[in-house]
């Protein structure tokens, strides 16, 4: 298991690469930290020009070696409400998008966000160029990608190009075509993500900025290594050190010596690598990059695991952790606690093993748990909230009916009144009705979510964790009986059971979030979760959705039915077709939602008995969704399954 690599393409995105955070001042305003500071201290009038010095000084501030991040950001504040003031759009979005840096750069991306859309909704209320526009769009798309939103990152980042392509923006930004092709490398798409990549180390080359073709080299030497080409990666990291030293940029240096490292341990040359990991090493202290650090002694661990040098690796391997916990970096902490539970393993220490796989599976159990209950929590405080409302409105309505009767009993002699009132009071029952028939509904709709959630959780989260439970009681024996073949068959178990758990819990939590109330979402997911299926399989994957379909909302049931009839449709189509080509297709047929699922495998007889496949459960799936599945397949003619149902108009 190899640490993530770091992208510093991204972060340079938002320091000074970006148009968006380009600050080319008037000639009266100077451009370096001194000599600002002089120019504020001379300049007591908060005009236009006092805006600007503010905002180049928090930038100095921020960016430099040893950056004040603070004080930058306290600075940023003042020039925020100057510009306020003074109705100076450029000025407010400049404030704006160097506050968004420092929070990027601070691990604090939900702020990051908040204050790059700011620097973005800014920019378009004054009409700012196409080009600030553009690459304000593409600073909000570097703050997801951290954030791992990297579908929204690649809708950002293609909005970016197209208002680059409408107005002509020349030249390009580099760093939108790199976005994008880091999100897409984060989706395991490498050659797709290549192609971006090319086009962004093109336009760095044409502009000379050395640092960003260092970068994009990089994340191409990455996507090679994503890809087991070796020899490419490694001649793409080396260009990439090349320009690095150039600019002397130490900390990217230190990523592309622990990349070279980690791709001759890939190409099975570990001892080869040790020296360029040493060296990201030795960057890492001279910076005093925890960071740095800690990735460092992470690869170096797991290249002395590989040579089967098990001291040294331990040691670095626990270093690594210490420093993931000191700087309080989860997924580190979760990488590297995993790492060492794997490496006891193979040291066949299962004791170990055993303590840090539970200390993972804690972590991680805790945090499925504490979202879990925060999502339920939420969906039931808003199921209360809209009962309330409609108690509220029911009451406030049978008050009203009851003061017009009352007022027109008075002119209970004239009978066109009293016919009159006695309509009314025949349509406030209606509607009463209506009302208690819709709180009913809404009522039924909240205990049915109770009853799926609690019933998927007993079925696919129970009798799970009865078995992590009853091995675990078994390890301790095991161990005192000494027989560490049976240990190490009850540890594999446990991390087999307690994936299949993380992912059970995933896809709960994501069937009963809101927010994926579309077919879009589910053709998303359904992507991701076949792409990977299909790779290994060297199946040639293509997934195709109908631009139309793209805002269309459906219910939870029938979002959850499509879910699980496309998935195991396409587990059949990985483990029984020996296809080496499939097709996915969503598409709209007037108000008919029609999924293709299809393959050119070796096919089957159907109209022989198939219960394996789930045949009859996702067609009884369909049918309760109101829809059909039309199986075709025979002998060696390849299978194609089409699920038809209704959609909203």
């Amino acid at each position: 298991m190899e640490d993530m690599k770091y992208s510093y393409l991204v972060i340079l995105s938002v320091i000074k690469l970006l148009v968006g955070v380009s600050f080319t001042a008037l000639a009266q305003v100077p451009n370096s930290l001194d000599s600002v500071r002089v120019y504020l201290k001379n300049h007591t009038v908060q005009d236009t020009n006092y805006v600007r010095a503010l905002n180049v000084l928090g930038r100095e501030l921020h960016s430099v070696a040893n950056p004040d991040y603070a004080k930058a950001d306290s600075i940023l504040q003042v020039s925020e409400q100057i510009a306020t003031r003074l109705q100076y759009g450029m000025g407010l979005a400049k404030a704006y998008t160097n506050r968004g840096s420092i929070y990027y750069l601070t691990d604090r991306q939900p702020l990051a966000v908040e204050y790059f859309q700011k620097a973005l909704t800014t920019a378009e209320q004054y009409k700012l160029s196409p080009r600030f526009i553009c690459g304000a769009i593409s600073n909000v798309a570097a703050a997801l990608s951290k954030l791992q939103q990297y579908e929204k990152v690649i809708t950002m980042q293609l909005r970016s190009l197209r208002l680059q392509e409408q107005y002509n923006v020349q030249p390009r930004i580099a760093t939108t075509y790199g976005g994008i092709g880091s999100a897409l490398r984060e989706l395991n798409k490498f050659n797709e993500a290549l192609t971006y990549y090319r086009q962004a180390l093109a336009l760095m080359h044409a502009g000379k900025n050395i640092s960003g073709a260092a970068i994009i080299e990089n994340n191409i030497g990455i996507c090679y290594d994503g890809l087991k080409q070796y020899d490419k990666s490694l001649a793409s990291y080396k260009l990439a050190l090349k320009h690095a030293k150039e600019v002397e940029f130490e900390l990217l240096q230190a990523d592309i010596l622990v990349n070279i490292g980690l791709a001759l341990k890939l190409s099975n040359h570990p001892k080869e690598g040790i020296p360029f990991v040493t060296q990201s090493l030795a960057i890492g202290r001279k910076q005093e990059n925890k960071a740095t650090m800690a990735t460092a002694y992470f690869n170096l661990g797991q290249i002395y695991e590989e040579l089967k040098d098990y001291k040294p690796a331990e040691a670095n391997l626990k270093k690594a952790l210490d420093l993931a916990k000191e700087r309080g970096n989860k997924e580190q902490i979760a990488n590297y606690t995993q790492g060492l539970a794997d490496f006891y393993g193979g040291a066949k220490d299962f004791q170990q093993a055993y303590a840090f796989q539970l200390e993972k599976n804690n972590r991680k159990d805790s945090l499925i748990s504490v979202q879990t209950s925060a999502e339920v929590q939420r969906l039931i405080a808003h199921y209360e909230s809209e009962k309330k409302e409609a108690q509220i409105k029911l009451l406030h309505q049978q008050a009203q009916l009851h003061n017009e009767e009352l007022i027109r009993q008075r002119f209970q002699r004239n009978a066109l009144l009293i016919g009159g009132t006695m309509l009314l009071l025949l349509g406030g029952a209606v509607s009463a009705w209506l009302l208690n028939r819709s709180r009913l509904r809404r009522l039924e709709e909240a205990q049915r979510l109770r009853r799926q959630i609690a019933h998927d959780l007993h079925d696919e989260v129970g009798s799970t964790l009865s078995s992590i439970s009853l091995l675990s009681g078994m390890v301790n024996s095991l161990i005192a009986q000494k027989r560490p073949e049976a240990v190490e068959r009850a540890i594999q178990k446990i991390n087999t059971d307690a994936r299949q758990i993380l992912e059970a819990m995933d896809e709960i939590i994501w069937t009963i979030n809101p927010g994926n109330d579309s077919l879009q979402r589910i053709a998303l997911r359904l992507q991701e979760y076949a792409q990977p299926l299909m790779e290994s399989k060297d199946i040639s994957f293509s997934f195709q959705t109908d631009p139309e379909l793209a805002d269309i909302p459906i219910s939870m049931e029938v979002r959850r039915s499509l879910y699980l009839i496309g998935k195991e449709a396409i587990n059949n189509l990985v483990k029984y077709s020996e296809a080496t080509q499939a097709t996915v297709r969503f598409a709209r047929r007037d108000n008919q939602l029609e999924v293709l699922i299809e393959d050119n495998g070796r096919g089957f007889d159907v109209t022989q008995s198939r219960e394996r496949t789930g045949q009859t459960s996702m067609k009884q799936r369909a049918e309760a969704m109101g829809g059909s599945l039309d199986v075709q397949s025979a002998p060696e003619r390849g299978t194609r399954l089409v699920l038809t149902t209704a959609i909203a108009g």
